[in-house]
């Protein structure tokens, strides 16, 4: 397996792989799909100049991502692989590319993932990305001043990082949680521990 980025040759070849990940997806949402629009789509973003990668299994694409930039930050906009071809770490390698491209230009990768879409979740988690803003997704490729500028929350044991507003009246009851929140995950506190902590807490204070 290879990783190449996109050319004119293969262009067909990326339209194809980008309208069976929309049509895997509207399946799952329950909505109509339009291939023709999504081949246009496609050709109109290797156009522009989006940052196209394809992976190669003997001579044939087998998956892409591609990378958009807006506002100064880049973005993973699709990943697909085609079912037959998953398990096998192309995703991986996939991304493993794009970020390699946009180490060239920045620090940090972005993403969006559906929250009802547990297995991209699970899958970007394991790659070393974290869940901030609810679904909104970062890997820091390298250190960045604004590490130390999060809160830690939580929603059902699982972490969650919120931008530090300046003049936020957070009591300290509340500043004590997060500070809290913090020192249980460093220490490698888990979801499953954290739910217990807490059912315990609510179980006896029911009694």
């Amino acid at each position: 397996m290879e990783v190449v980025r996109l050319d004119e040759a293969r262009l067909p070849e990326f339209q194809a792989l980008y309208t069976d990940f929309f049509l895997e997806l509207r399946k799952k949402q329950g909505w109509k799909a339009a291939k023709e629009a999504y081949r246009r789509e496609a050709e109109a973003y290797f156009r522009r100049g989006d940052a196209i990668f394809l992976a190669l299994e003997d001579g044939s694409a087998v998956g892409f991502i591609r990378l958009s930039s807006r506002e100064g930050c880049f973005w993973v906009e699709e990943i697909y692989v085609r079912p037959e071809f998953r398990g096998r770490g192309i995703g991986r390698a996939l991304v493993k590319r794009a970020e390699g491209e946009v180490k060239k230009h920045d620090s940090s990768l972005y993403l969006f993932v559906l929250p009802q879409d547990k297995d991209a979740m699970a899958f970007w988690k394991r790659l070393g990305y974290d869940t901030i803003n609810t679904i909104e997704l970062v890997k820091d490729l390298e250190p960045t001043p604004r590490d130390e500028g999060f809160h830690t929350v939580e929603l059902l044991g699982e972490r969650f990082g919120i931008f530090e507003w300046k003049g936020g009246s957070f009591t300290n009851e509340e500043r004590r949680f997060m500070e809290l929140l913090k020192e249980f995950y460093e220490s490698d506190g888990t979801k499953k521990e954290f739910l217990e902590l807490v059912n315990r807490a609510l179980e006896g204070w029911l009694e």
